[in-house]
């Protein structure tokens, strides 16, 4: 009680600033005073900092150390202990390693693969953090820089070399073509150039800090490949049918997920591509909502890159093989990864063919004409029918025009001036009976049945009447077309 009533009088004694900036320093890393001793309680207290909370709490007035931001890297001597260790008892016989890991008790080198293979995304995390405590404080230096370089160990890399003198960024052309190409170099170098009149000098402090921070986050990148690769090798020799499909990162995340091999190949296909969707999600900021099995093994170099509608086809071929591999590696039936290099090749023909787009029938060209003559017809029905389309006498006069003298004209029911030729001097121009309306046999012998029964109808109520019939027997007058 004495300790928290002095520091509370001290608190209270010192500028409200001061504490308030403390208090936020103190409470936005927590720092565990017990020192890891292994690679488990490595992954533990790396596992206890929340990523999102971390990256809110960087900002440009705050200042951390490495050991702050980072719990692997000075971790690293103890974690490539445990690696040289476990080098050499991975060489054992495959049939014993199989027994260890199909029953109930498993081996330290298998405990010890599973651990180690939840280490790079770890890893990767971390850099992250350092990544965005370097640019906070670069950006008042060189900002596009930020936008230059992508990768988050090749931005601290530059930023380590050039450091806050831009003009001097000539010289550093050799060492930035060993990371890009030459074209984004020249961009750095102009930017860089056009950069220096307006960039600010960090603090000497300040400037320490963000080198550190560098310096950790590439000795955190040459980590993550020296893990990757020793995952790799193993687990390539262990599960080498599984990795050969999918790849030794997902190969591992699914062995974990399901505790072993043996496990895995007791795992339906259908439940495959749901392994890891809860995780990655916690790590994922945005979700894809056309997809619904974002897991493990939606993240290999089979399915990634599929478009969404093929991508629950191409989970559902994938899942099925790297059972059937898992099988294989189980038995130990092909040691060397043939099978599921088969079965990768077989994915990926499907793969393909389901990428192929339908057949697009093109527009059809019409068949080319046969060039012969045409069938003339003649005869007393082929004469009618063209005289019914030939042109009267007064329309042949309408159309000619007396020369020297002006043509009449008249205007028809539209308001339009038509012309009448010589057609005033037609004294009696024939119709062209050719042009009169046409009815079938069938017709006229209904017209006239009804004619007989309207005329009987009329005669019978004029007898009622005691009159005579008002029907007319006249013949109805065709129509005729002049």
């Amino acid at each position: 009680m004495t300790d928290y009533a002095d520091a509370l009088a001290a608190d209270f004694g010192s500028d409200d600033s001061d504490s308030e900036e403390q208090i936020e320093h103190t409470e936005s890393i927590e720092k565990d005073t017990s020192a890891p001793q292994n690679l488990e309680q490595v992954l533990q207290a790396t596992k206890k900092v929340d990523l999102k909370h971390k990256l809110q709490q960087i900002d440009p007035k705050t200042m951390f150390s490495v050991a702050e931001l980072s719990q692997i890297s000075s971790n690293m001597g103890l974690i490539r202990q445990e690696l040289e260790k476990y080098a050499d008892k991975f060489n054992v016989e495959n049939m014993e390693l199989v027994a260890g890991v199909t029953g109930s008790t498993q081996s330290d080198e298998y405990m010890f693969l599973m651990r180690l293979s939840a280490l790079p995304d770890l890893i990767s995390d971390e850099i992250e953090v350092l990544h965005k405590y370097v640019s906070s404080r670069y950006k008042a230096v060189f900002p596009e820089l930020e936008t230059l370089a992508k990768n988050s160990v090749d931005y601290c890399r530059i930023v380590a070399t050039i450091g806050q003198d831009l003009d001097e960024v000539r010289t550093h052309q050799e060492f930035l073509k060993l990371i890009f190409s030459g074209e984004k170099v020249l961009a750095i170098v102009m930017a860089a150039i056009q950069q220096a009149p307006k960039s600010r000098e960090l603090r000497p402090l300040e400037w320490t800090s963000v080198k550190e921070a560098c310096q950790a986050a590439v000795d955190l990148g040459a980590f993550l490949k020296e893990v990757t690769d020793f995952v790799a090798d193993k687990l390539s020799k262990y599960a080498p049918n599984v990795s050969a499909i999918v790849g030794e990162k997902v190969a591992s995340q699914l062995l974990i997920s399901t505790g072993s091999l043996a496990q895995l190949a007791l795992t339906p296909s259908c439940n495959l591509p749901s392994f890891g969707v809860r995780d990655l999600l916690s790590q994922q900021s945005t979700r894809t909502t056309h997809i619904r099995s974002t897991g493990y093994l939606y993240h290999c170099l089979l399915v990634c890159g599929m478009p969404p509608e093929n991508v629950k086809q191409a989970l559902r071929i994938v899942s099925g093989k790297v059972i059937l591999a898992a099988r294989i590696d189980v038995s130990r039936s092909s040691p060397g990864g043939e099978l599921g290099a088969k079965f990768r090749r077989e994915i990926q023909e499907k793969l393909d063919k389901l990428l192929i787009p339908p057949d697009q029938s093109g527009p059809k060209a019409l068949p080319v004409p046969q060039e012969r003559k045409s069938k003339k017809r003649a005869g007393r029905r082929l004469r009618k029918m063209k005289e019914r389309f030939n042109m009267s006498e007064l329309r042949k006069a309408q159309n000619k025009m007396e020369f020297g003298k002006e043509e009449r004209t008249i205007t028809d029911s539209f308001g339009e001036e038509v012309g009448l030729g010589m057609s005033r001097d037609l004294d009696a121009a024939r119709a062209n009976r050719n042009t009169d309306a046409r009815l079938s046999k069938a017709m006229i012998s209904r017209l006239q049945k009804q004619k007989e029964t309207d005329t009987m109808e009329g005669v019978f109520a004029a007898a009622k009447r005691g009159g005579t019939s008002t029907g007319s027997n006249q013949p109805t007058k065709r129509p005729r077309i002049i």
